[in-house]
């Protein structure tokens, strides 16, 4: 008879298989996170890119930026304003100040007023369209309760964003920088202006020349050329000296 032969399968080493699932998820989960992050600040329209000032005397604390951060250029956008009063346990909104308050907006030696409207439970906020880009500079000034209030901030790195162009978000095609296309345009004029002036001044060379050579040329049928050998006047006929013959 024959032999038969059996294979016992092979016990494979256990793996950690709990541990394992969780290390090759982690990075999913992290992305997940920072992605909801990203989403939810896109969705708000607004950053936390402000800058809180403590005002008062330190009774009060404002929050100064753009209302919608990024800024871009010739995008409409407004200055944002928030002002809570500190109190036992944190802080409180303080309301009706837009009686009470003024706001400017200064950019490369021009100061504009806004008009602070309030949006919420101590907020407010002023309209404005940014149309250069760079940086801005909010001055907020007048009373809040009995403290007088007079603060300027510009915007940078460590307070709020600066206004950036638009093309950084436009897609598919970026469309023409505005304040690159103006300051081409002023050039494009001010060149066709010398351009005209210098053609002005050369057809008035121009006539110039041809009323000089004119006077010359007419001067030069009435003066005798120059080495030319007057002319012998003629002398009268003399009287006959002889006899008359018969």
């Amino acid at each position: 008879m024959k032999r038969m032969m059996t294979t016992m399968p092979r016990r494979l080493p256990r793996r950690n298989c709990g541990a394992f699932s969780t290390m090759a998820l982690l990075p999913r989960l992290l992305t997940l996170v920072v992605g909801l992050g990203v989403g939810i600040a896109a969705a708000t329209g607004t950053t936390s890119a402000h800058v809180a000032i403590d005002v008062g005397e330190g009774q009060y604390v404002m929050e100064v930026g753009f209302r919608d951060e990024p800024a871009y250029l010739g995008q409409p956008n407004a200055l944002y304003l928030s002002v809570e009063e500190y109190a036992t346990g944190g802080t409180e909104p303080v309301n009706d100040l837009a009686a009470t308050l003024e706001a400017e907006v200064s950019k490369d030696g021009q100061t504009m007023p806004l008009a602070l409207i309030p949006t919420g439970d101590g907020e407010y906020e002023a309209p404005f369209v940014p149309t250069a880009l760079g940086d801005y500079t909010f001055r907020i000034f007048g009373t809040i309760g009995e403290a007088q209030i007079d603060e300027s901030v510009t915007s940078g790195p460590n307070t709020f964003n600066s206004v950036e162009p638009l093309s950084a978000i436009e897609f598919p095609v970026a469309q023409p920088d505005a304040a690159a296309m103006q300051t081409e345009i002023a050039a494009a004029e001010a060149a066709a202006n010398t351009a005209r002036t210098l053609a002005i001044a050369g057809i008035v060379a121009g006539i110039l020349g041809l009323v000089v050579g004119g006077v010359a040329l007419a001067r030069s049928g009435r003066t005798p050329s120059v080495g030319a050998t007057p002319a012998s006047p003629v002398a009268p006929p003399s009287e006959p000296t002889g006899k008359l013959i018969r």
